[in-house]
């Protein structure tokens, strides 16, 4: 990499920082993470002289411990969770066996690798190729493959580069197109399986239980192989995924140099409030000082908006020759476009890039020296996999954590050792959702009849999905077997994102498309009258068409945004466990959500202020109900007593409490807070007292309740200690403040919630 500067090491840059008046945040913390040498394996069997040719001429000479351990038992069979590190070889650990597999048996021998994104498949593609073996051929095969070239790769190619997308709607309920694929299917790589958590995974899990069905069908047994960042639960994931048994290869024995790992604050513009300076701000003040010192460098940030405008003002107030060294990355822009900012980026050209996490996979840009992260990126293991980008040889390297207003960000500058020393968090799918699980079983008889035996890859929940499904007259029995009933295929009414409901399309008033949104989300951010965001340009909803399923809207420019007002009525239907949470009752179980937006406020850009003497805008929608998972808290009135909360303050409390906990929650399960809902109450009829609801914002739940239920005591803490931390008077954003409250966020007590939970601790 050319151009490194060595005038100034980074701690001592570092350093720099926090006594400069040039830069306006507070460095709170930076420590050096040692380098560690590379520590190598050998194979029982070693590699054919072709192969290791090959690899010879690309500079691998051996194999990492960690490598030759995976290697081994993709060999053997065993499906395979490889977790490593950024940069630690992990491709290398499949394509070895395919490729040895292929110029053994190249007549019987095929494999299938699936990929979150496009442009990650299309950089392993690129990877795969390099191996110019004899017998081997690699092809993409997805939403961008032209029509007239899909047959040839099906003919043709023994190695299928695709996604969990294409898998579902365009390759098996086309199976019969696949035969001969699927007759020789010896391995199916799942990668960056970290990615697949949530609704996502869930669907995912399925259409990977569909994809074994087909493959039985055909006589193959693959071999399953997960790739992954360092996740808290490997191998239950991995399970959840397949339904298989797995085996865990954990460990990075790849070489790296020296890290600086710097944690970085915005000050505080208004100490009452809690108000910082903008991440985005400070993020661009670093950025440019590491370009002009020829630092290969790239920001990471949460939102395509962030990273365009680091991008415009770090061009702004560059020099010329510089800014046109630097340049932005997102989903949205070209394939033609993105590889040519990956190649410069990979060649040097570049020195320096904003990106969201679409560069947080792992596709190769070569070497960087420095990564600095605008807002904690929701989970540890995203944070790792960012910061890895930085120093992927064994150069020394600087990464920077740029914290944001959320209470999260803000938890970790005053527990900096937890960023390093936490186990990362665990990644939860559902397989057992049962909008889920009815979807796919409906896509599986389109694609075989069911029989009782396919409970092998559904599970036990197979018979009354099909029992629900022939009530509503999508299944039918004929001989002893359940048939698809309708003519449309059920792959193409599934939105893999989603727990189901109709998916709403947004259109100017010139029918241009720009954007679909679920109906989760619909009612609260698209209704009538609200500012929808639409790349940097500003829209207001005109219609929402409730049979047509449509949203209408202009482009307009206004001064203000949007906020819904929401009203929620909770019913609990099963209690799976309970037990003693300090002086609390901590319930699991299944509750019933009943919401609606019943009206919407403007408010001020930048002020937060009421923007229409008009108030409220009510609105005429109808509710919403779904059933999920959920944990809670129920709590006697002496404790609120104890802790000398008035009560005309519970209410305020308890959802200052409830804020707090959702925006902790991702400290344990892989999530966001609009994966989560809550509802707090001075009185619950059921439980006849104080209660504190956190549920799966999703019908039938994501798996993250149970998860967090395991967690109550830690949960707890880490809520009290972000209320305790927080430099706020009265609440912020930072602490009990949440952006998605469909009550304004009113009440709100944060002296209230930290006496009641102090007291709840002990």
């Amino acid at each position: 990499m050319a151009e490194r500067s060595t005038v100034e090491s980074f701690p001592a840059l570092v350093e720099r920082w926090a006594k400069s008046d040039d830069f306006e945040g507070e460095l709170v913390h930076s420590r050096v993470v040692s380098g560690r040498e590379a520590v190598f394996g050998d194979l029982s069997t070693p590699l054919a002289g072709p192969l290791a040719a090959r690899l010879a001429e690309r500079g691998i000479t051996g194999l990492y411990r960690h490598q030759a351990a995976a290697v081994e038992h993709i060999r053997a069979g065993r499906h395979t969770v490889l977790v490593s590190g950024t940069a630690s070889g992990k491709t290398l650990c499949y394509q070895i066996p395919i490729v040895e597999q292929i110029l053994e048996e190249p007549a019987s021998t095929t494999a299938m690798l699936l990929f979150p994104t496009k442009a990650l498949a299309q950089d392993q593609l690129r990877s795969f190729r390099e191996f110019r073996m004899p017998g081997v051929a690699a092809s993409t095969y997805d939403g961008d493959t032209p029509g007239d070239k899909r047959l040839s790769v099906r003919k043709h190619s023994n190695v299928i580069f695709t996604n969990p997308d294409m898998l579902h709607f365009g390759i098996l309920p086309n199976h019969g197109k696949w035969a001969d694929f699927f007759l020789k299917l010896r391995f199916v790589v799942v990668d960056e399986m970290h990615i697949l958590r949530g609704m996502f995974g869930s669907h995912t899990a399925h259409i990977i239980r569909r994809l074994r069905r087909i493959a039985e069908h055909y006589g193959s047994n693959p071999t399953f192989v997960f790739t992954s960042a360092t996740i808290g639960n490997p191998s239950n994931l991995a399970e959840a995924l397949s339904g298989l048994d797995v085996t865990v290869v954990e460990g990075d024995d790849s070489p790296v140099g020296a890290r600086v790992v710097a944690m970085w604050n915005p000050p505080l513009e208004d100490p009452e409030k809690g108000t910082r300076r903008s991440s985005m701000r400070e993020s661009t003040d670093l950025f440019v000082d590491l370009v002009r010192q020829r630092r290969h460098t790239i920001v990471f940030s949460r939102g395509r908006k962030s990273t365009e405008l680091i991008f415009r003002w770090a061009s702004d107030r560059l020099e010329p020759e510089l800014a046109n060294r630097i340049a932005p990355y997102r989903a949205g822009y070209t394939p033609a476009d993105r590889r040519e900012i990956e190649r410069r980026l990979f060649d040097g050209e570049l020195l320096g890039v904003t990106a969201t996490n679409a560069l947080e996979l792992g596709i190769d840009v070569g070497s960087l020296d420095a990564a600095i992260i605008n807002t904690f990126p929701g989970t540890l293991a995203s944070f790792r996999q960012q910061a890895g980008r930085a120093g992927r040889a064994k150069d020394d390297a600087l990464v920077v954590l740029v914290a944001g207003a959320d209470a999260l960000d803000q938890y970790f500058m005053h527990h900096p050792d937890e960023l390093f020393s936490r186990r990362a968090e665990a990644a939860v799918v559902n397989p057992d959702n049962p909008t889920v699980l009815d979807a796919h079983v409906g896509c599986a008889a389109h694609e075989l009849p069911l029989t009782h035996a396919d409970a092998t890859f559904f599970g036990d929940g197979m018979e009354e999905s099909a029992n629900r499904l022939v009530q509503a007259e999508h299944l039918r029995l004929r001989g002893g077997r359940l048939f698809w009933a309708r003519r449309k295929s059920p792959a193409s009414q599934i939105n893999l994102r989603s727990s189901g409901g109709p998916t709403y399309t947004i259109a100017d008033q010139d029918g241009e498309l720009l954007g679909t949104v679920e109906q989760e989300r619909a009612f609260r951010d698209t209704h009538r009258g609200a500012v929808y965001l639409h790349q940097g340009a500003t829209y207001l909803v005109d219609d929402l068409d409730l049979d047509r399923h449509e949203i209408r809207v202009s482009e307009r420019r206004v001064d203000y945004y949007t906020q819904p007002k929401e009203e929620k009525f909770l019913e609990i239907l099963d209690v799976e466990a309970k037990g003693p949470l300090g002086s609390l009752t901590h319930w699991l179980g299944t509750v019933r959500v009943e919401s609606q937006v019943v009206g919407f406020r403007k408010k001020r850009l930048g002020s937060g202020k009421v923007a229409d003497a008009l108030g409220m805008e009510y609105l005429d929608l109808p509710p919403t109900t779904f059933e999920t998972q959920a944990f809670w808290f129920t709590c006697p009135d002496g404790v609120l007593d104890e802790a000398g909360v008035d009560p005309r303050d519970i209410p305020g409390t308890l959802h200052a409490a409830e804020h707090t906990m959702i925006a902790m929650l991702p400290l344990f399960a892989i999530c966001d807070r609009w994966d989560i809902g809550g509802l707090s109450t001075p009185f619950q009829p059921q439980t006849g007292t104080n209660t504190i609801f956190i549920y799966d914002g999703y019908d039938g739940g994501a798996g993250i309740a149970p998860v967090a239920y395991s967690f109550g005591h830690e949960h707890v803490e880490a809520t009290l200690a972000a209320l305790v931390d927080c430099q706020c008077d009265s609440g912020c954003p930072s602490c009990v403040q949440s952006p998605k409250c469909g009550n304004f966020n009113d009440p709100l007590s944060k002296h209230g919630a930290i006496r009641f939970l102090r007291i709840v601790l002990g």
